[in-house]
């Protein structure tokens, strides 16, 4: 198994958040800013930025997939793309952070300073409802970009990947409705520099790092040059 190459940069970046904001995100200072992504099980992650700021994906009811969240758990953003009991145990949460999801979750909002975008798409674009719909995730934080797609029953159409936009780190379920066709056509039609599979199942791209742990930190000049998969196997 090969090691990611990882690009060691001190000239400062700065990049387009596209379609939301209009600005550009800050460049990195020469001191890498680290931001922690830590899985919870399923598709319950937590990424918190170098100041501190947390975003909570997908918390899932007790015993989804055998496995039931840690308590007490704390965010400041919670972002839940689908109606579903192993997405939306809002409860589970012990503090009160602001809720993305459903119509209110769709556009652009800046929280906490982090600018984040909610792309809808239909389970049947054809008859667009409430129940069928799922919510895309784009966000900016510590330079790098984020997209959490939820569950990914099909294929992004053009109007959709022109708002989610360039990605780094894609969040992508491990075990889909997409053939082993469509998920290459989906890592074309994305193009993220790393993809971390959620829950159960097989979806790598490139070179694949295995992490032990729950958590790894890393910063935008520690993304690899390559396209890579990173596995937590825990």
């Amino acid at each position: 198994m090969r090691r990611f190459v990882i690009l060691a940069a001190t000239a400062a970046m700065a990049f387009l958040f596209t379609g939301c904001f209009g600005g550009e995100v800050a460049p990195s200072p020469v001191r890498p800013r680290l931001t922690r992504i830590e899985t919870l099980g399923n598709q319950c992650f937590r990424i918190t930025s170098s100041l501190g700021t947390s975003i909570l994906t997908n918390p899932y009811a007790p015993k989804t997939g055998g496995r039931t969240l840690p308590s007490p758990l704390k965010a400041d953003i919670l972002l839940v793309t689908a109606e579903r009991s192993d997405a939306n145990n809002i409860n589970a949460l012990e503090n009160q952070p602001a809720l993305l999801r459903g119509s209110v979750g769709i556009g652009c909002a800046n929280i906490t300073g982090v600018p984040i975008r909610g792309v809808p798409s239909y389970r049947n674009p054809e008859m667009p409802s409430a129940d069928g719909m799922n919510l895309a995730y784009t966000w900016v934080m510590d330079g790098i970009r984020f997209c959490f797609v939820g569950n990914m029953d099909r294929l992004f159409a053009p109007d959709e990947l022109s708002q989610i936009g360039a990605v780094d780190i894609l969040f992508a379920p491990a075990k889909s409705l997409l053939t082993s066709s469509e998920r290459d056509q989906a890592i074309k039609q994305i193009r993220p520099r790393l993809l971390i599979p959620m829950g159960k199942g097989t979806w790598l791209n490139g070179d694949v790092r295995k992490i032990e742990s729950k958590s790894f930190s890393l910063s935008r000049e520690m993304l690899p040059t390559q396209a890579g998969t990173l596995v937590f196997s825990k």
